[in-house]
């Protein structure tokens, strides 16, 4: 058995902002030095300063690490992956469910590790995992394939090329104003419709810890960019990717088709979509 802890807190982007401000106060406090107190003062306010700026970002480093610590909070076993989520409930992917792994540095990770990575039957994958001693990269991979006898699968990397289908559409998010646009031709924005109708009926939602199952549509229309349409079992907007329930993905995609199809002459036309119930997002369509 291997058991770690995934830290929950201590964000690095944090500790390096919080070193950063210290490093400009430190500058600013030395300026303000040189442009107000005598030349006789200058060499002791100088070698004050460095001590208390050094102290400052020791705290800032001594507060994130503290804030790593902590007991396990994931366990590998003869068993299955077993993690503790959000709420402290206890989540699993059972042995059975495993078919493949892969162990490599991952993009969509908080802190820069060797993560692992594990392949589900249903063409799911797990989000990846971060790895921690004991939890070493080459502890895992022995357990799994001498204990667990699965291979480990070559990560081939996300391809910002590879898509499913190609759109003449523009797609982009505000998410500030939880405003949606997309423009493009009539028959485009048709065919946008189809394809998320049919991402509803085909994918099923992932189980926990799992990345849904996507299709990329590659938008073409201005500057080309991806588009992720997902099922997941909470919903999820952002600049490149829409993941909503497939209750919620069939009832855009009607409503788009109608608001389309209702209005021949009409070039703008929106609807709001109730993704939760104290969140909603306004769809405009512009047809060209």
């Amino acid at each position: 058995m291997l058991s770690w802890r995934i830290p929950t807190a201590g964000d690095p982007n944090v500790l390096r902002l919080g070193l950063a401000q210290v490093a400009l106060a430190s500058i600013v406090a030395a300026l303000i030095i040189f442009a107000a107190l005598p030349r006789d003062w200058l060499a002791p306010a100088l070698l004050g300063l460095i001590p208390l700026a050094v102290f400052m970002a020791y705290r800032r480093w001594r507060a994130f690490h503290q804030s790593l610590v902590g007991p396990a909070n994931v366990r590998l076993d003869d068993h299955g992956l077993f993690w503790l989520d959000a709420s402290g409930v206890e989540q699993s992917f059972p042995r059975s469910a495993v078919t493949k792994f892969h162990i490599s540095r991952d993009p969509d990770t908080l802190r820069p590790v060797p993560a692992l990575t594990l392949h589900l039957h249903g063409g799911f994958e797990s989000q990846p995992i971060e790895l921690y001693p004991p939890a070493t990269s080459a502890a895992v991979r022995r357990l799994l394939t001498e204990d667990w006898h699965i291979a480990e699968q070559p990560s081939t990397g996300a391809d910002s090329l590879s898509y499913d289908t190609a759109l003449a559409i523009y797609s982009e998010c505000h998410d500030d104003y939880q405003e949606w646009h997309f423009e493009g031709p009539r028959a485009e924005l048709l065919h946008l419709f189809d394809t998320i109708q049919s991402v509803s009926r085909e994918f099923a939602p992932p189980p926990a810890g799992a990345k849904p199952l996507n299709r990329i549509i590659r938008c073409t229309r201005r500057e080309p960019h991806s588009l992720k349409i997902a099922v997941s079992t909470s919903p999820h907007l952002d600049e490149d990717i829409i993941a909503l329930p497939p209750e919620l993905l069939s009832d855009l995609s009607t409503r788009g088709s109608a608001a389309i199809n209702d209005n021949p002459a009409a070039t703008d036309t929106k609807i709001d979509l109730h993704v939760s119930p104290s969140s909603t997002w306004t769809f405009h369509f512009h047809a060209v």
